[in-house]
C-alpha cells in the first residue's frame, strides 16, 4: 500500500491523536438524554421499553437505534405505538438514521394526514386502506422529525460538551459534523463557538446543509468552523433505500432511493463548487455512488470534495476514485454494528464486498475513516479493529494493517475534514 503523508499538525504514530471526519456531534449529544433501543432483539422488548419510558417522561417520546431487522425485518406500525399511546407523540428513529416510526400523534403534528402525498426523496409507508402505516422513509422520516420541539441554545450547547467529553474519552482530539443546520444554522454555529469558549475538548469542523446554506434568508454566520456543504444521494442499507444497481434481497423490485433527480443533484454539487465550496456528498448504495462520481467528474477541482460511505464500490467506480483524485470516508464499525442488517437486505454476496477498504488503498485512492456517530458508539478502536480484522460475512482479503487503520482514523482524517 502507498505510503501515507502527513497533514496539519497532528502526528503519526501509534499514540496519534484519533480525529472523526464524518460524524454528528450536537446529535450525539442529544440522543445520550434519549431512550437507547440497541440492546433490544424482539418486538415485545421495544414496546416494553417505550412503555417504561412513557411512564416516566413527558412531551414528545423520542427513541434511538430501532432496527427492524433484528424482529424479523419487520417493521412496527403506528398501530403498534398507538397501543402505548395514540396522544402523545412517540417517534423511534432507526439506527441508520434515515427511517423512523411514529404514532398517529407524531403524524398530527407534521400535519400527514390519510391524503398527505409522499414527499419528494422519501416515503410515508401505506397500509392496505392506503393510510400512512406510520413507517417513514429518507424526506417523510426529516419531515416529521423536524416537527418536534427544538433544542435551545443552551441545550445545543450542553449537547456538544456531552459529546465532546464522551469523545475525547476515546482519544477524539477533533471532529467534523457532517449535516449542521438541522435545527437553525445561526444558532448551531453559535453552539458550536460557544462550546468551544466554555472548553469543548474536541476541534470541531462544520459541514452545513446545502439548502440550509443557500436559503434566501440565511442569516450572517461565522464562517470560520465551516469547512464545506453537505449533501445526500440516497439512503441506507437497513432501511433498504440505498440507491443500488441491484434489487435488495429482501425485497424484489426495490432499488432504493436517489434522493434527488440525477440532474438535480448535478447542479447542486456544480452550484456548491462554482461558489468555491467543498462538497460531501452521501451516496451508500453503488448506484447512487456511481452518480456522485460522475457529477464530482464534472466539477473543476474534483480532488477537493467528499465521497461519503460509498459501501459497494465495483472495479471501476474504484479505479475512478483513484483518477479524480477526490476524498472518500468509509465508516468501518458499520461491519461490526450491522452485519445482521446487511445480510438480511443484500444477500450473503454483496454484503461480502462490503467497504473494500485494501482495494481502494492499493488503486491509490485518498481514504479516510470516520464513524458516524451516534449511528454507531464512535469508539475509534472498534472501527480500527473491524478493518484489520472484518467479521465474519464480509471478505477478510480487505483486511487492512493496524498501523494503516490508525494513520486513516488520524492524518488521513485530518486531511479529509479539512484541519
Amino acid at each position: 500500500m502507498p505510503e501515507a503523508e502527513g497533514v496539519g499538525h497532528l502526528a503519526l504514530g501509534a499514540n496519534a491523536p484519533f480525529v472523526d471526519a464524518h460524524c454528528h456531534i450536537l446529535p450525539a449529544g442529544l440522543d445520550l438524554l434519549k431512550l437507547n433501543l440497541s440492546s433490544l432483539s424482539t418486538r415485545e422488548e421495544v414496546l416494553d421499553a417505550v412503555r417504561d419510558a412513557r411512564s416516566r417522561s413527558e412531551g414528545w417520546l423520542h427513541a434511538v437505534q430501532y432496527d427492524q431487522t433484528k424482529y424479523g425485518n419487520v417493521h412496527l406500525t403506528r398501530t403498534d405505538l398507538d397501543a402505548i399511546d395514540a396522544e402523545r407523540p412517540i417517534l423511534l428513529r432507526h439506527s441508520n438514521g434515515h427511517a423512523s416510526v411514529a404514532n398517529s400523534a407524531a403524524l398530527r403534528a407534521a400535519g400527514v394526514l390519510d391524503d398527505t402525498p409522499d414527499p419528494a426523496g422519501g416515503e410515508f409507508r401505506r397500509d392496505a386502506d392506503g393510510r400512512p402505516d406510520g413507517v417513514l422513509l429518507e424526506t417523510a422520516h426529516e419531515r416529521v422529525t423536524a416537527a418536534s420541539p427544538r433544542p435551545t441554545r443552551e441545550e445545543m450547547v450542553a449537547a456538544i460538551l456531552r459529546a465532546g467529553e464522551s469523545m475525547a474519552s476515546y482519544g477524539i482530539h477533533a471532529a467534523a459534523d457532517m449535516m449542521t443546520g438541522r435545527f437553525d444554522l445561526a444558532d448551531e454555529v453559535w453552539a458550536y463557538e460557544e462550546a468551544a469558549r466554555r472548553g469543548n475538548p474536541v476541534e470541531t469542523r462544520l459541514w452545513v446543509q446545502w439548502a440550509e446554506w443557500y436559503r434566501q434568508d440565511r442569516p450572517d454566520i461565522d464562517l470560520s468552523r465551516i469547512s464545506g456543504l453537505k449533501l445526500f444521494a440516497d439512503g441506507a442499507i437497513g432501511s433498504a433505500t440505498a440507491a443500488m444497481s441491484e434489487p435488495y434481497a429482501s425485497d424484489a423490485g426495490n432499488y432504493g432511493t436517489l434522493i434527488y433527480e440525477p440532474d438535480d443533484l448535478r447542479a447542486r454539487i456544480r452550484r456548491a463548487a462554482e461558489d468555491g465550496w467543498r462538497v460531501a456528498v452521501h451516496a451508500i448504495g453503488d448506484r447512487a455512488s456511481a452518480l456522485v462520481l460522475d457529477c464530482f467528474a464534472e466539477t473543476p477541482d474534483p480532488t477537493r470534495h467528499r465521497l461519503e460511505h460509498a459501501m459497494l464500490p465495483d472495479a471501476a467506480q474504484i479505479a475512478q476514485m483513484a483518477r479524480l483524485g477526490c476524498e472518500v470516508g468509509f465508516q468501518p464499525e458499520f461491519l461490526l454494528r450491522f452485519g445482521h442488517a446487511y445480510r438480511r437486505q443484500l444477500g450473503p454476496e454483496r454484503t461480502w464486498r462490503l467497504k473494500p477498504a485494501r482495494s481502494l488503498l492499493e488503486a491509490g485512492v485518498k481514504l479516510s475513516f470516520a464513524s458516524d456517530r451516534p449511528i454507531v458508539p464512535g469508539n475509534p478502536l472498534d472501527g480500527i479493529a473491524t478493518a484489520v480484522d472484518r467479521p465474519e460475512g464480509f471478505d477478510p482479503a480487505e483486511n487492512i494493517e493496524e498501523a494503516v487503520a490508525r494513520r486513516l482514523y488520524s492524518m488521513d482524517a485530518a486531511r479529509a475534514m479539512g484541519l
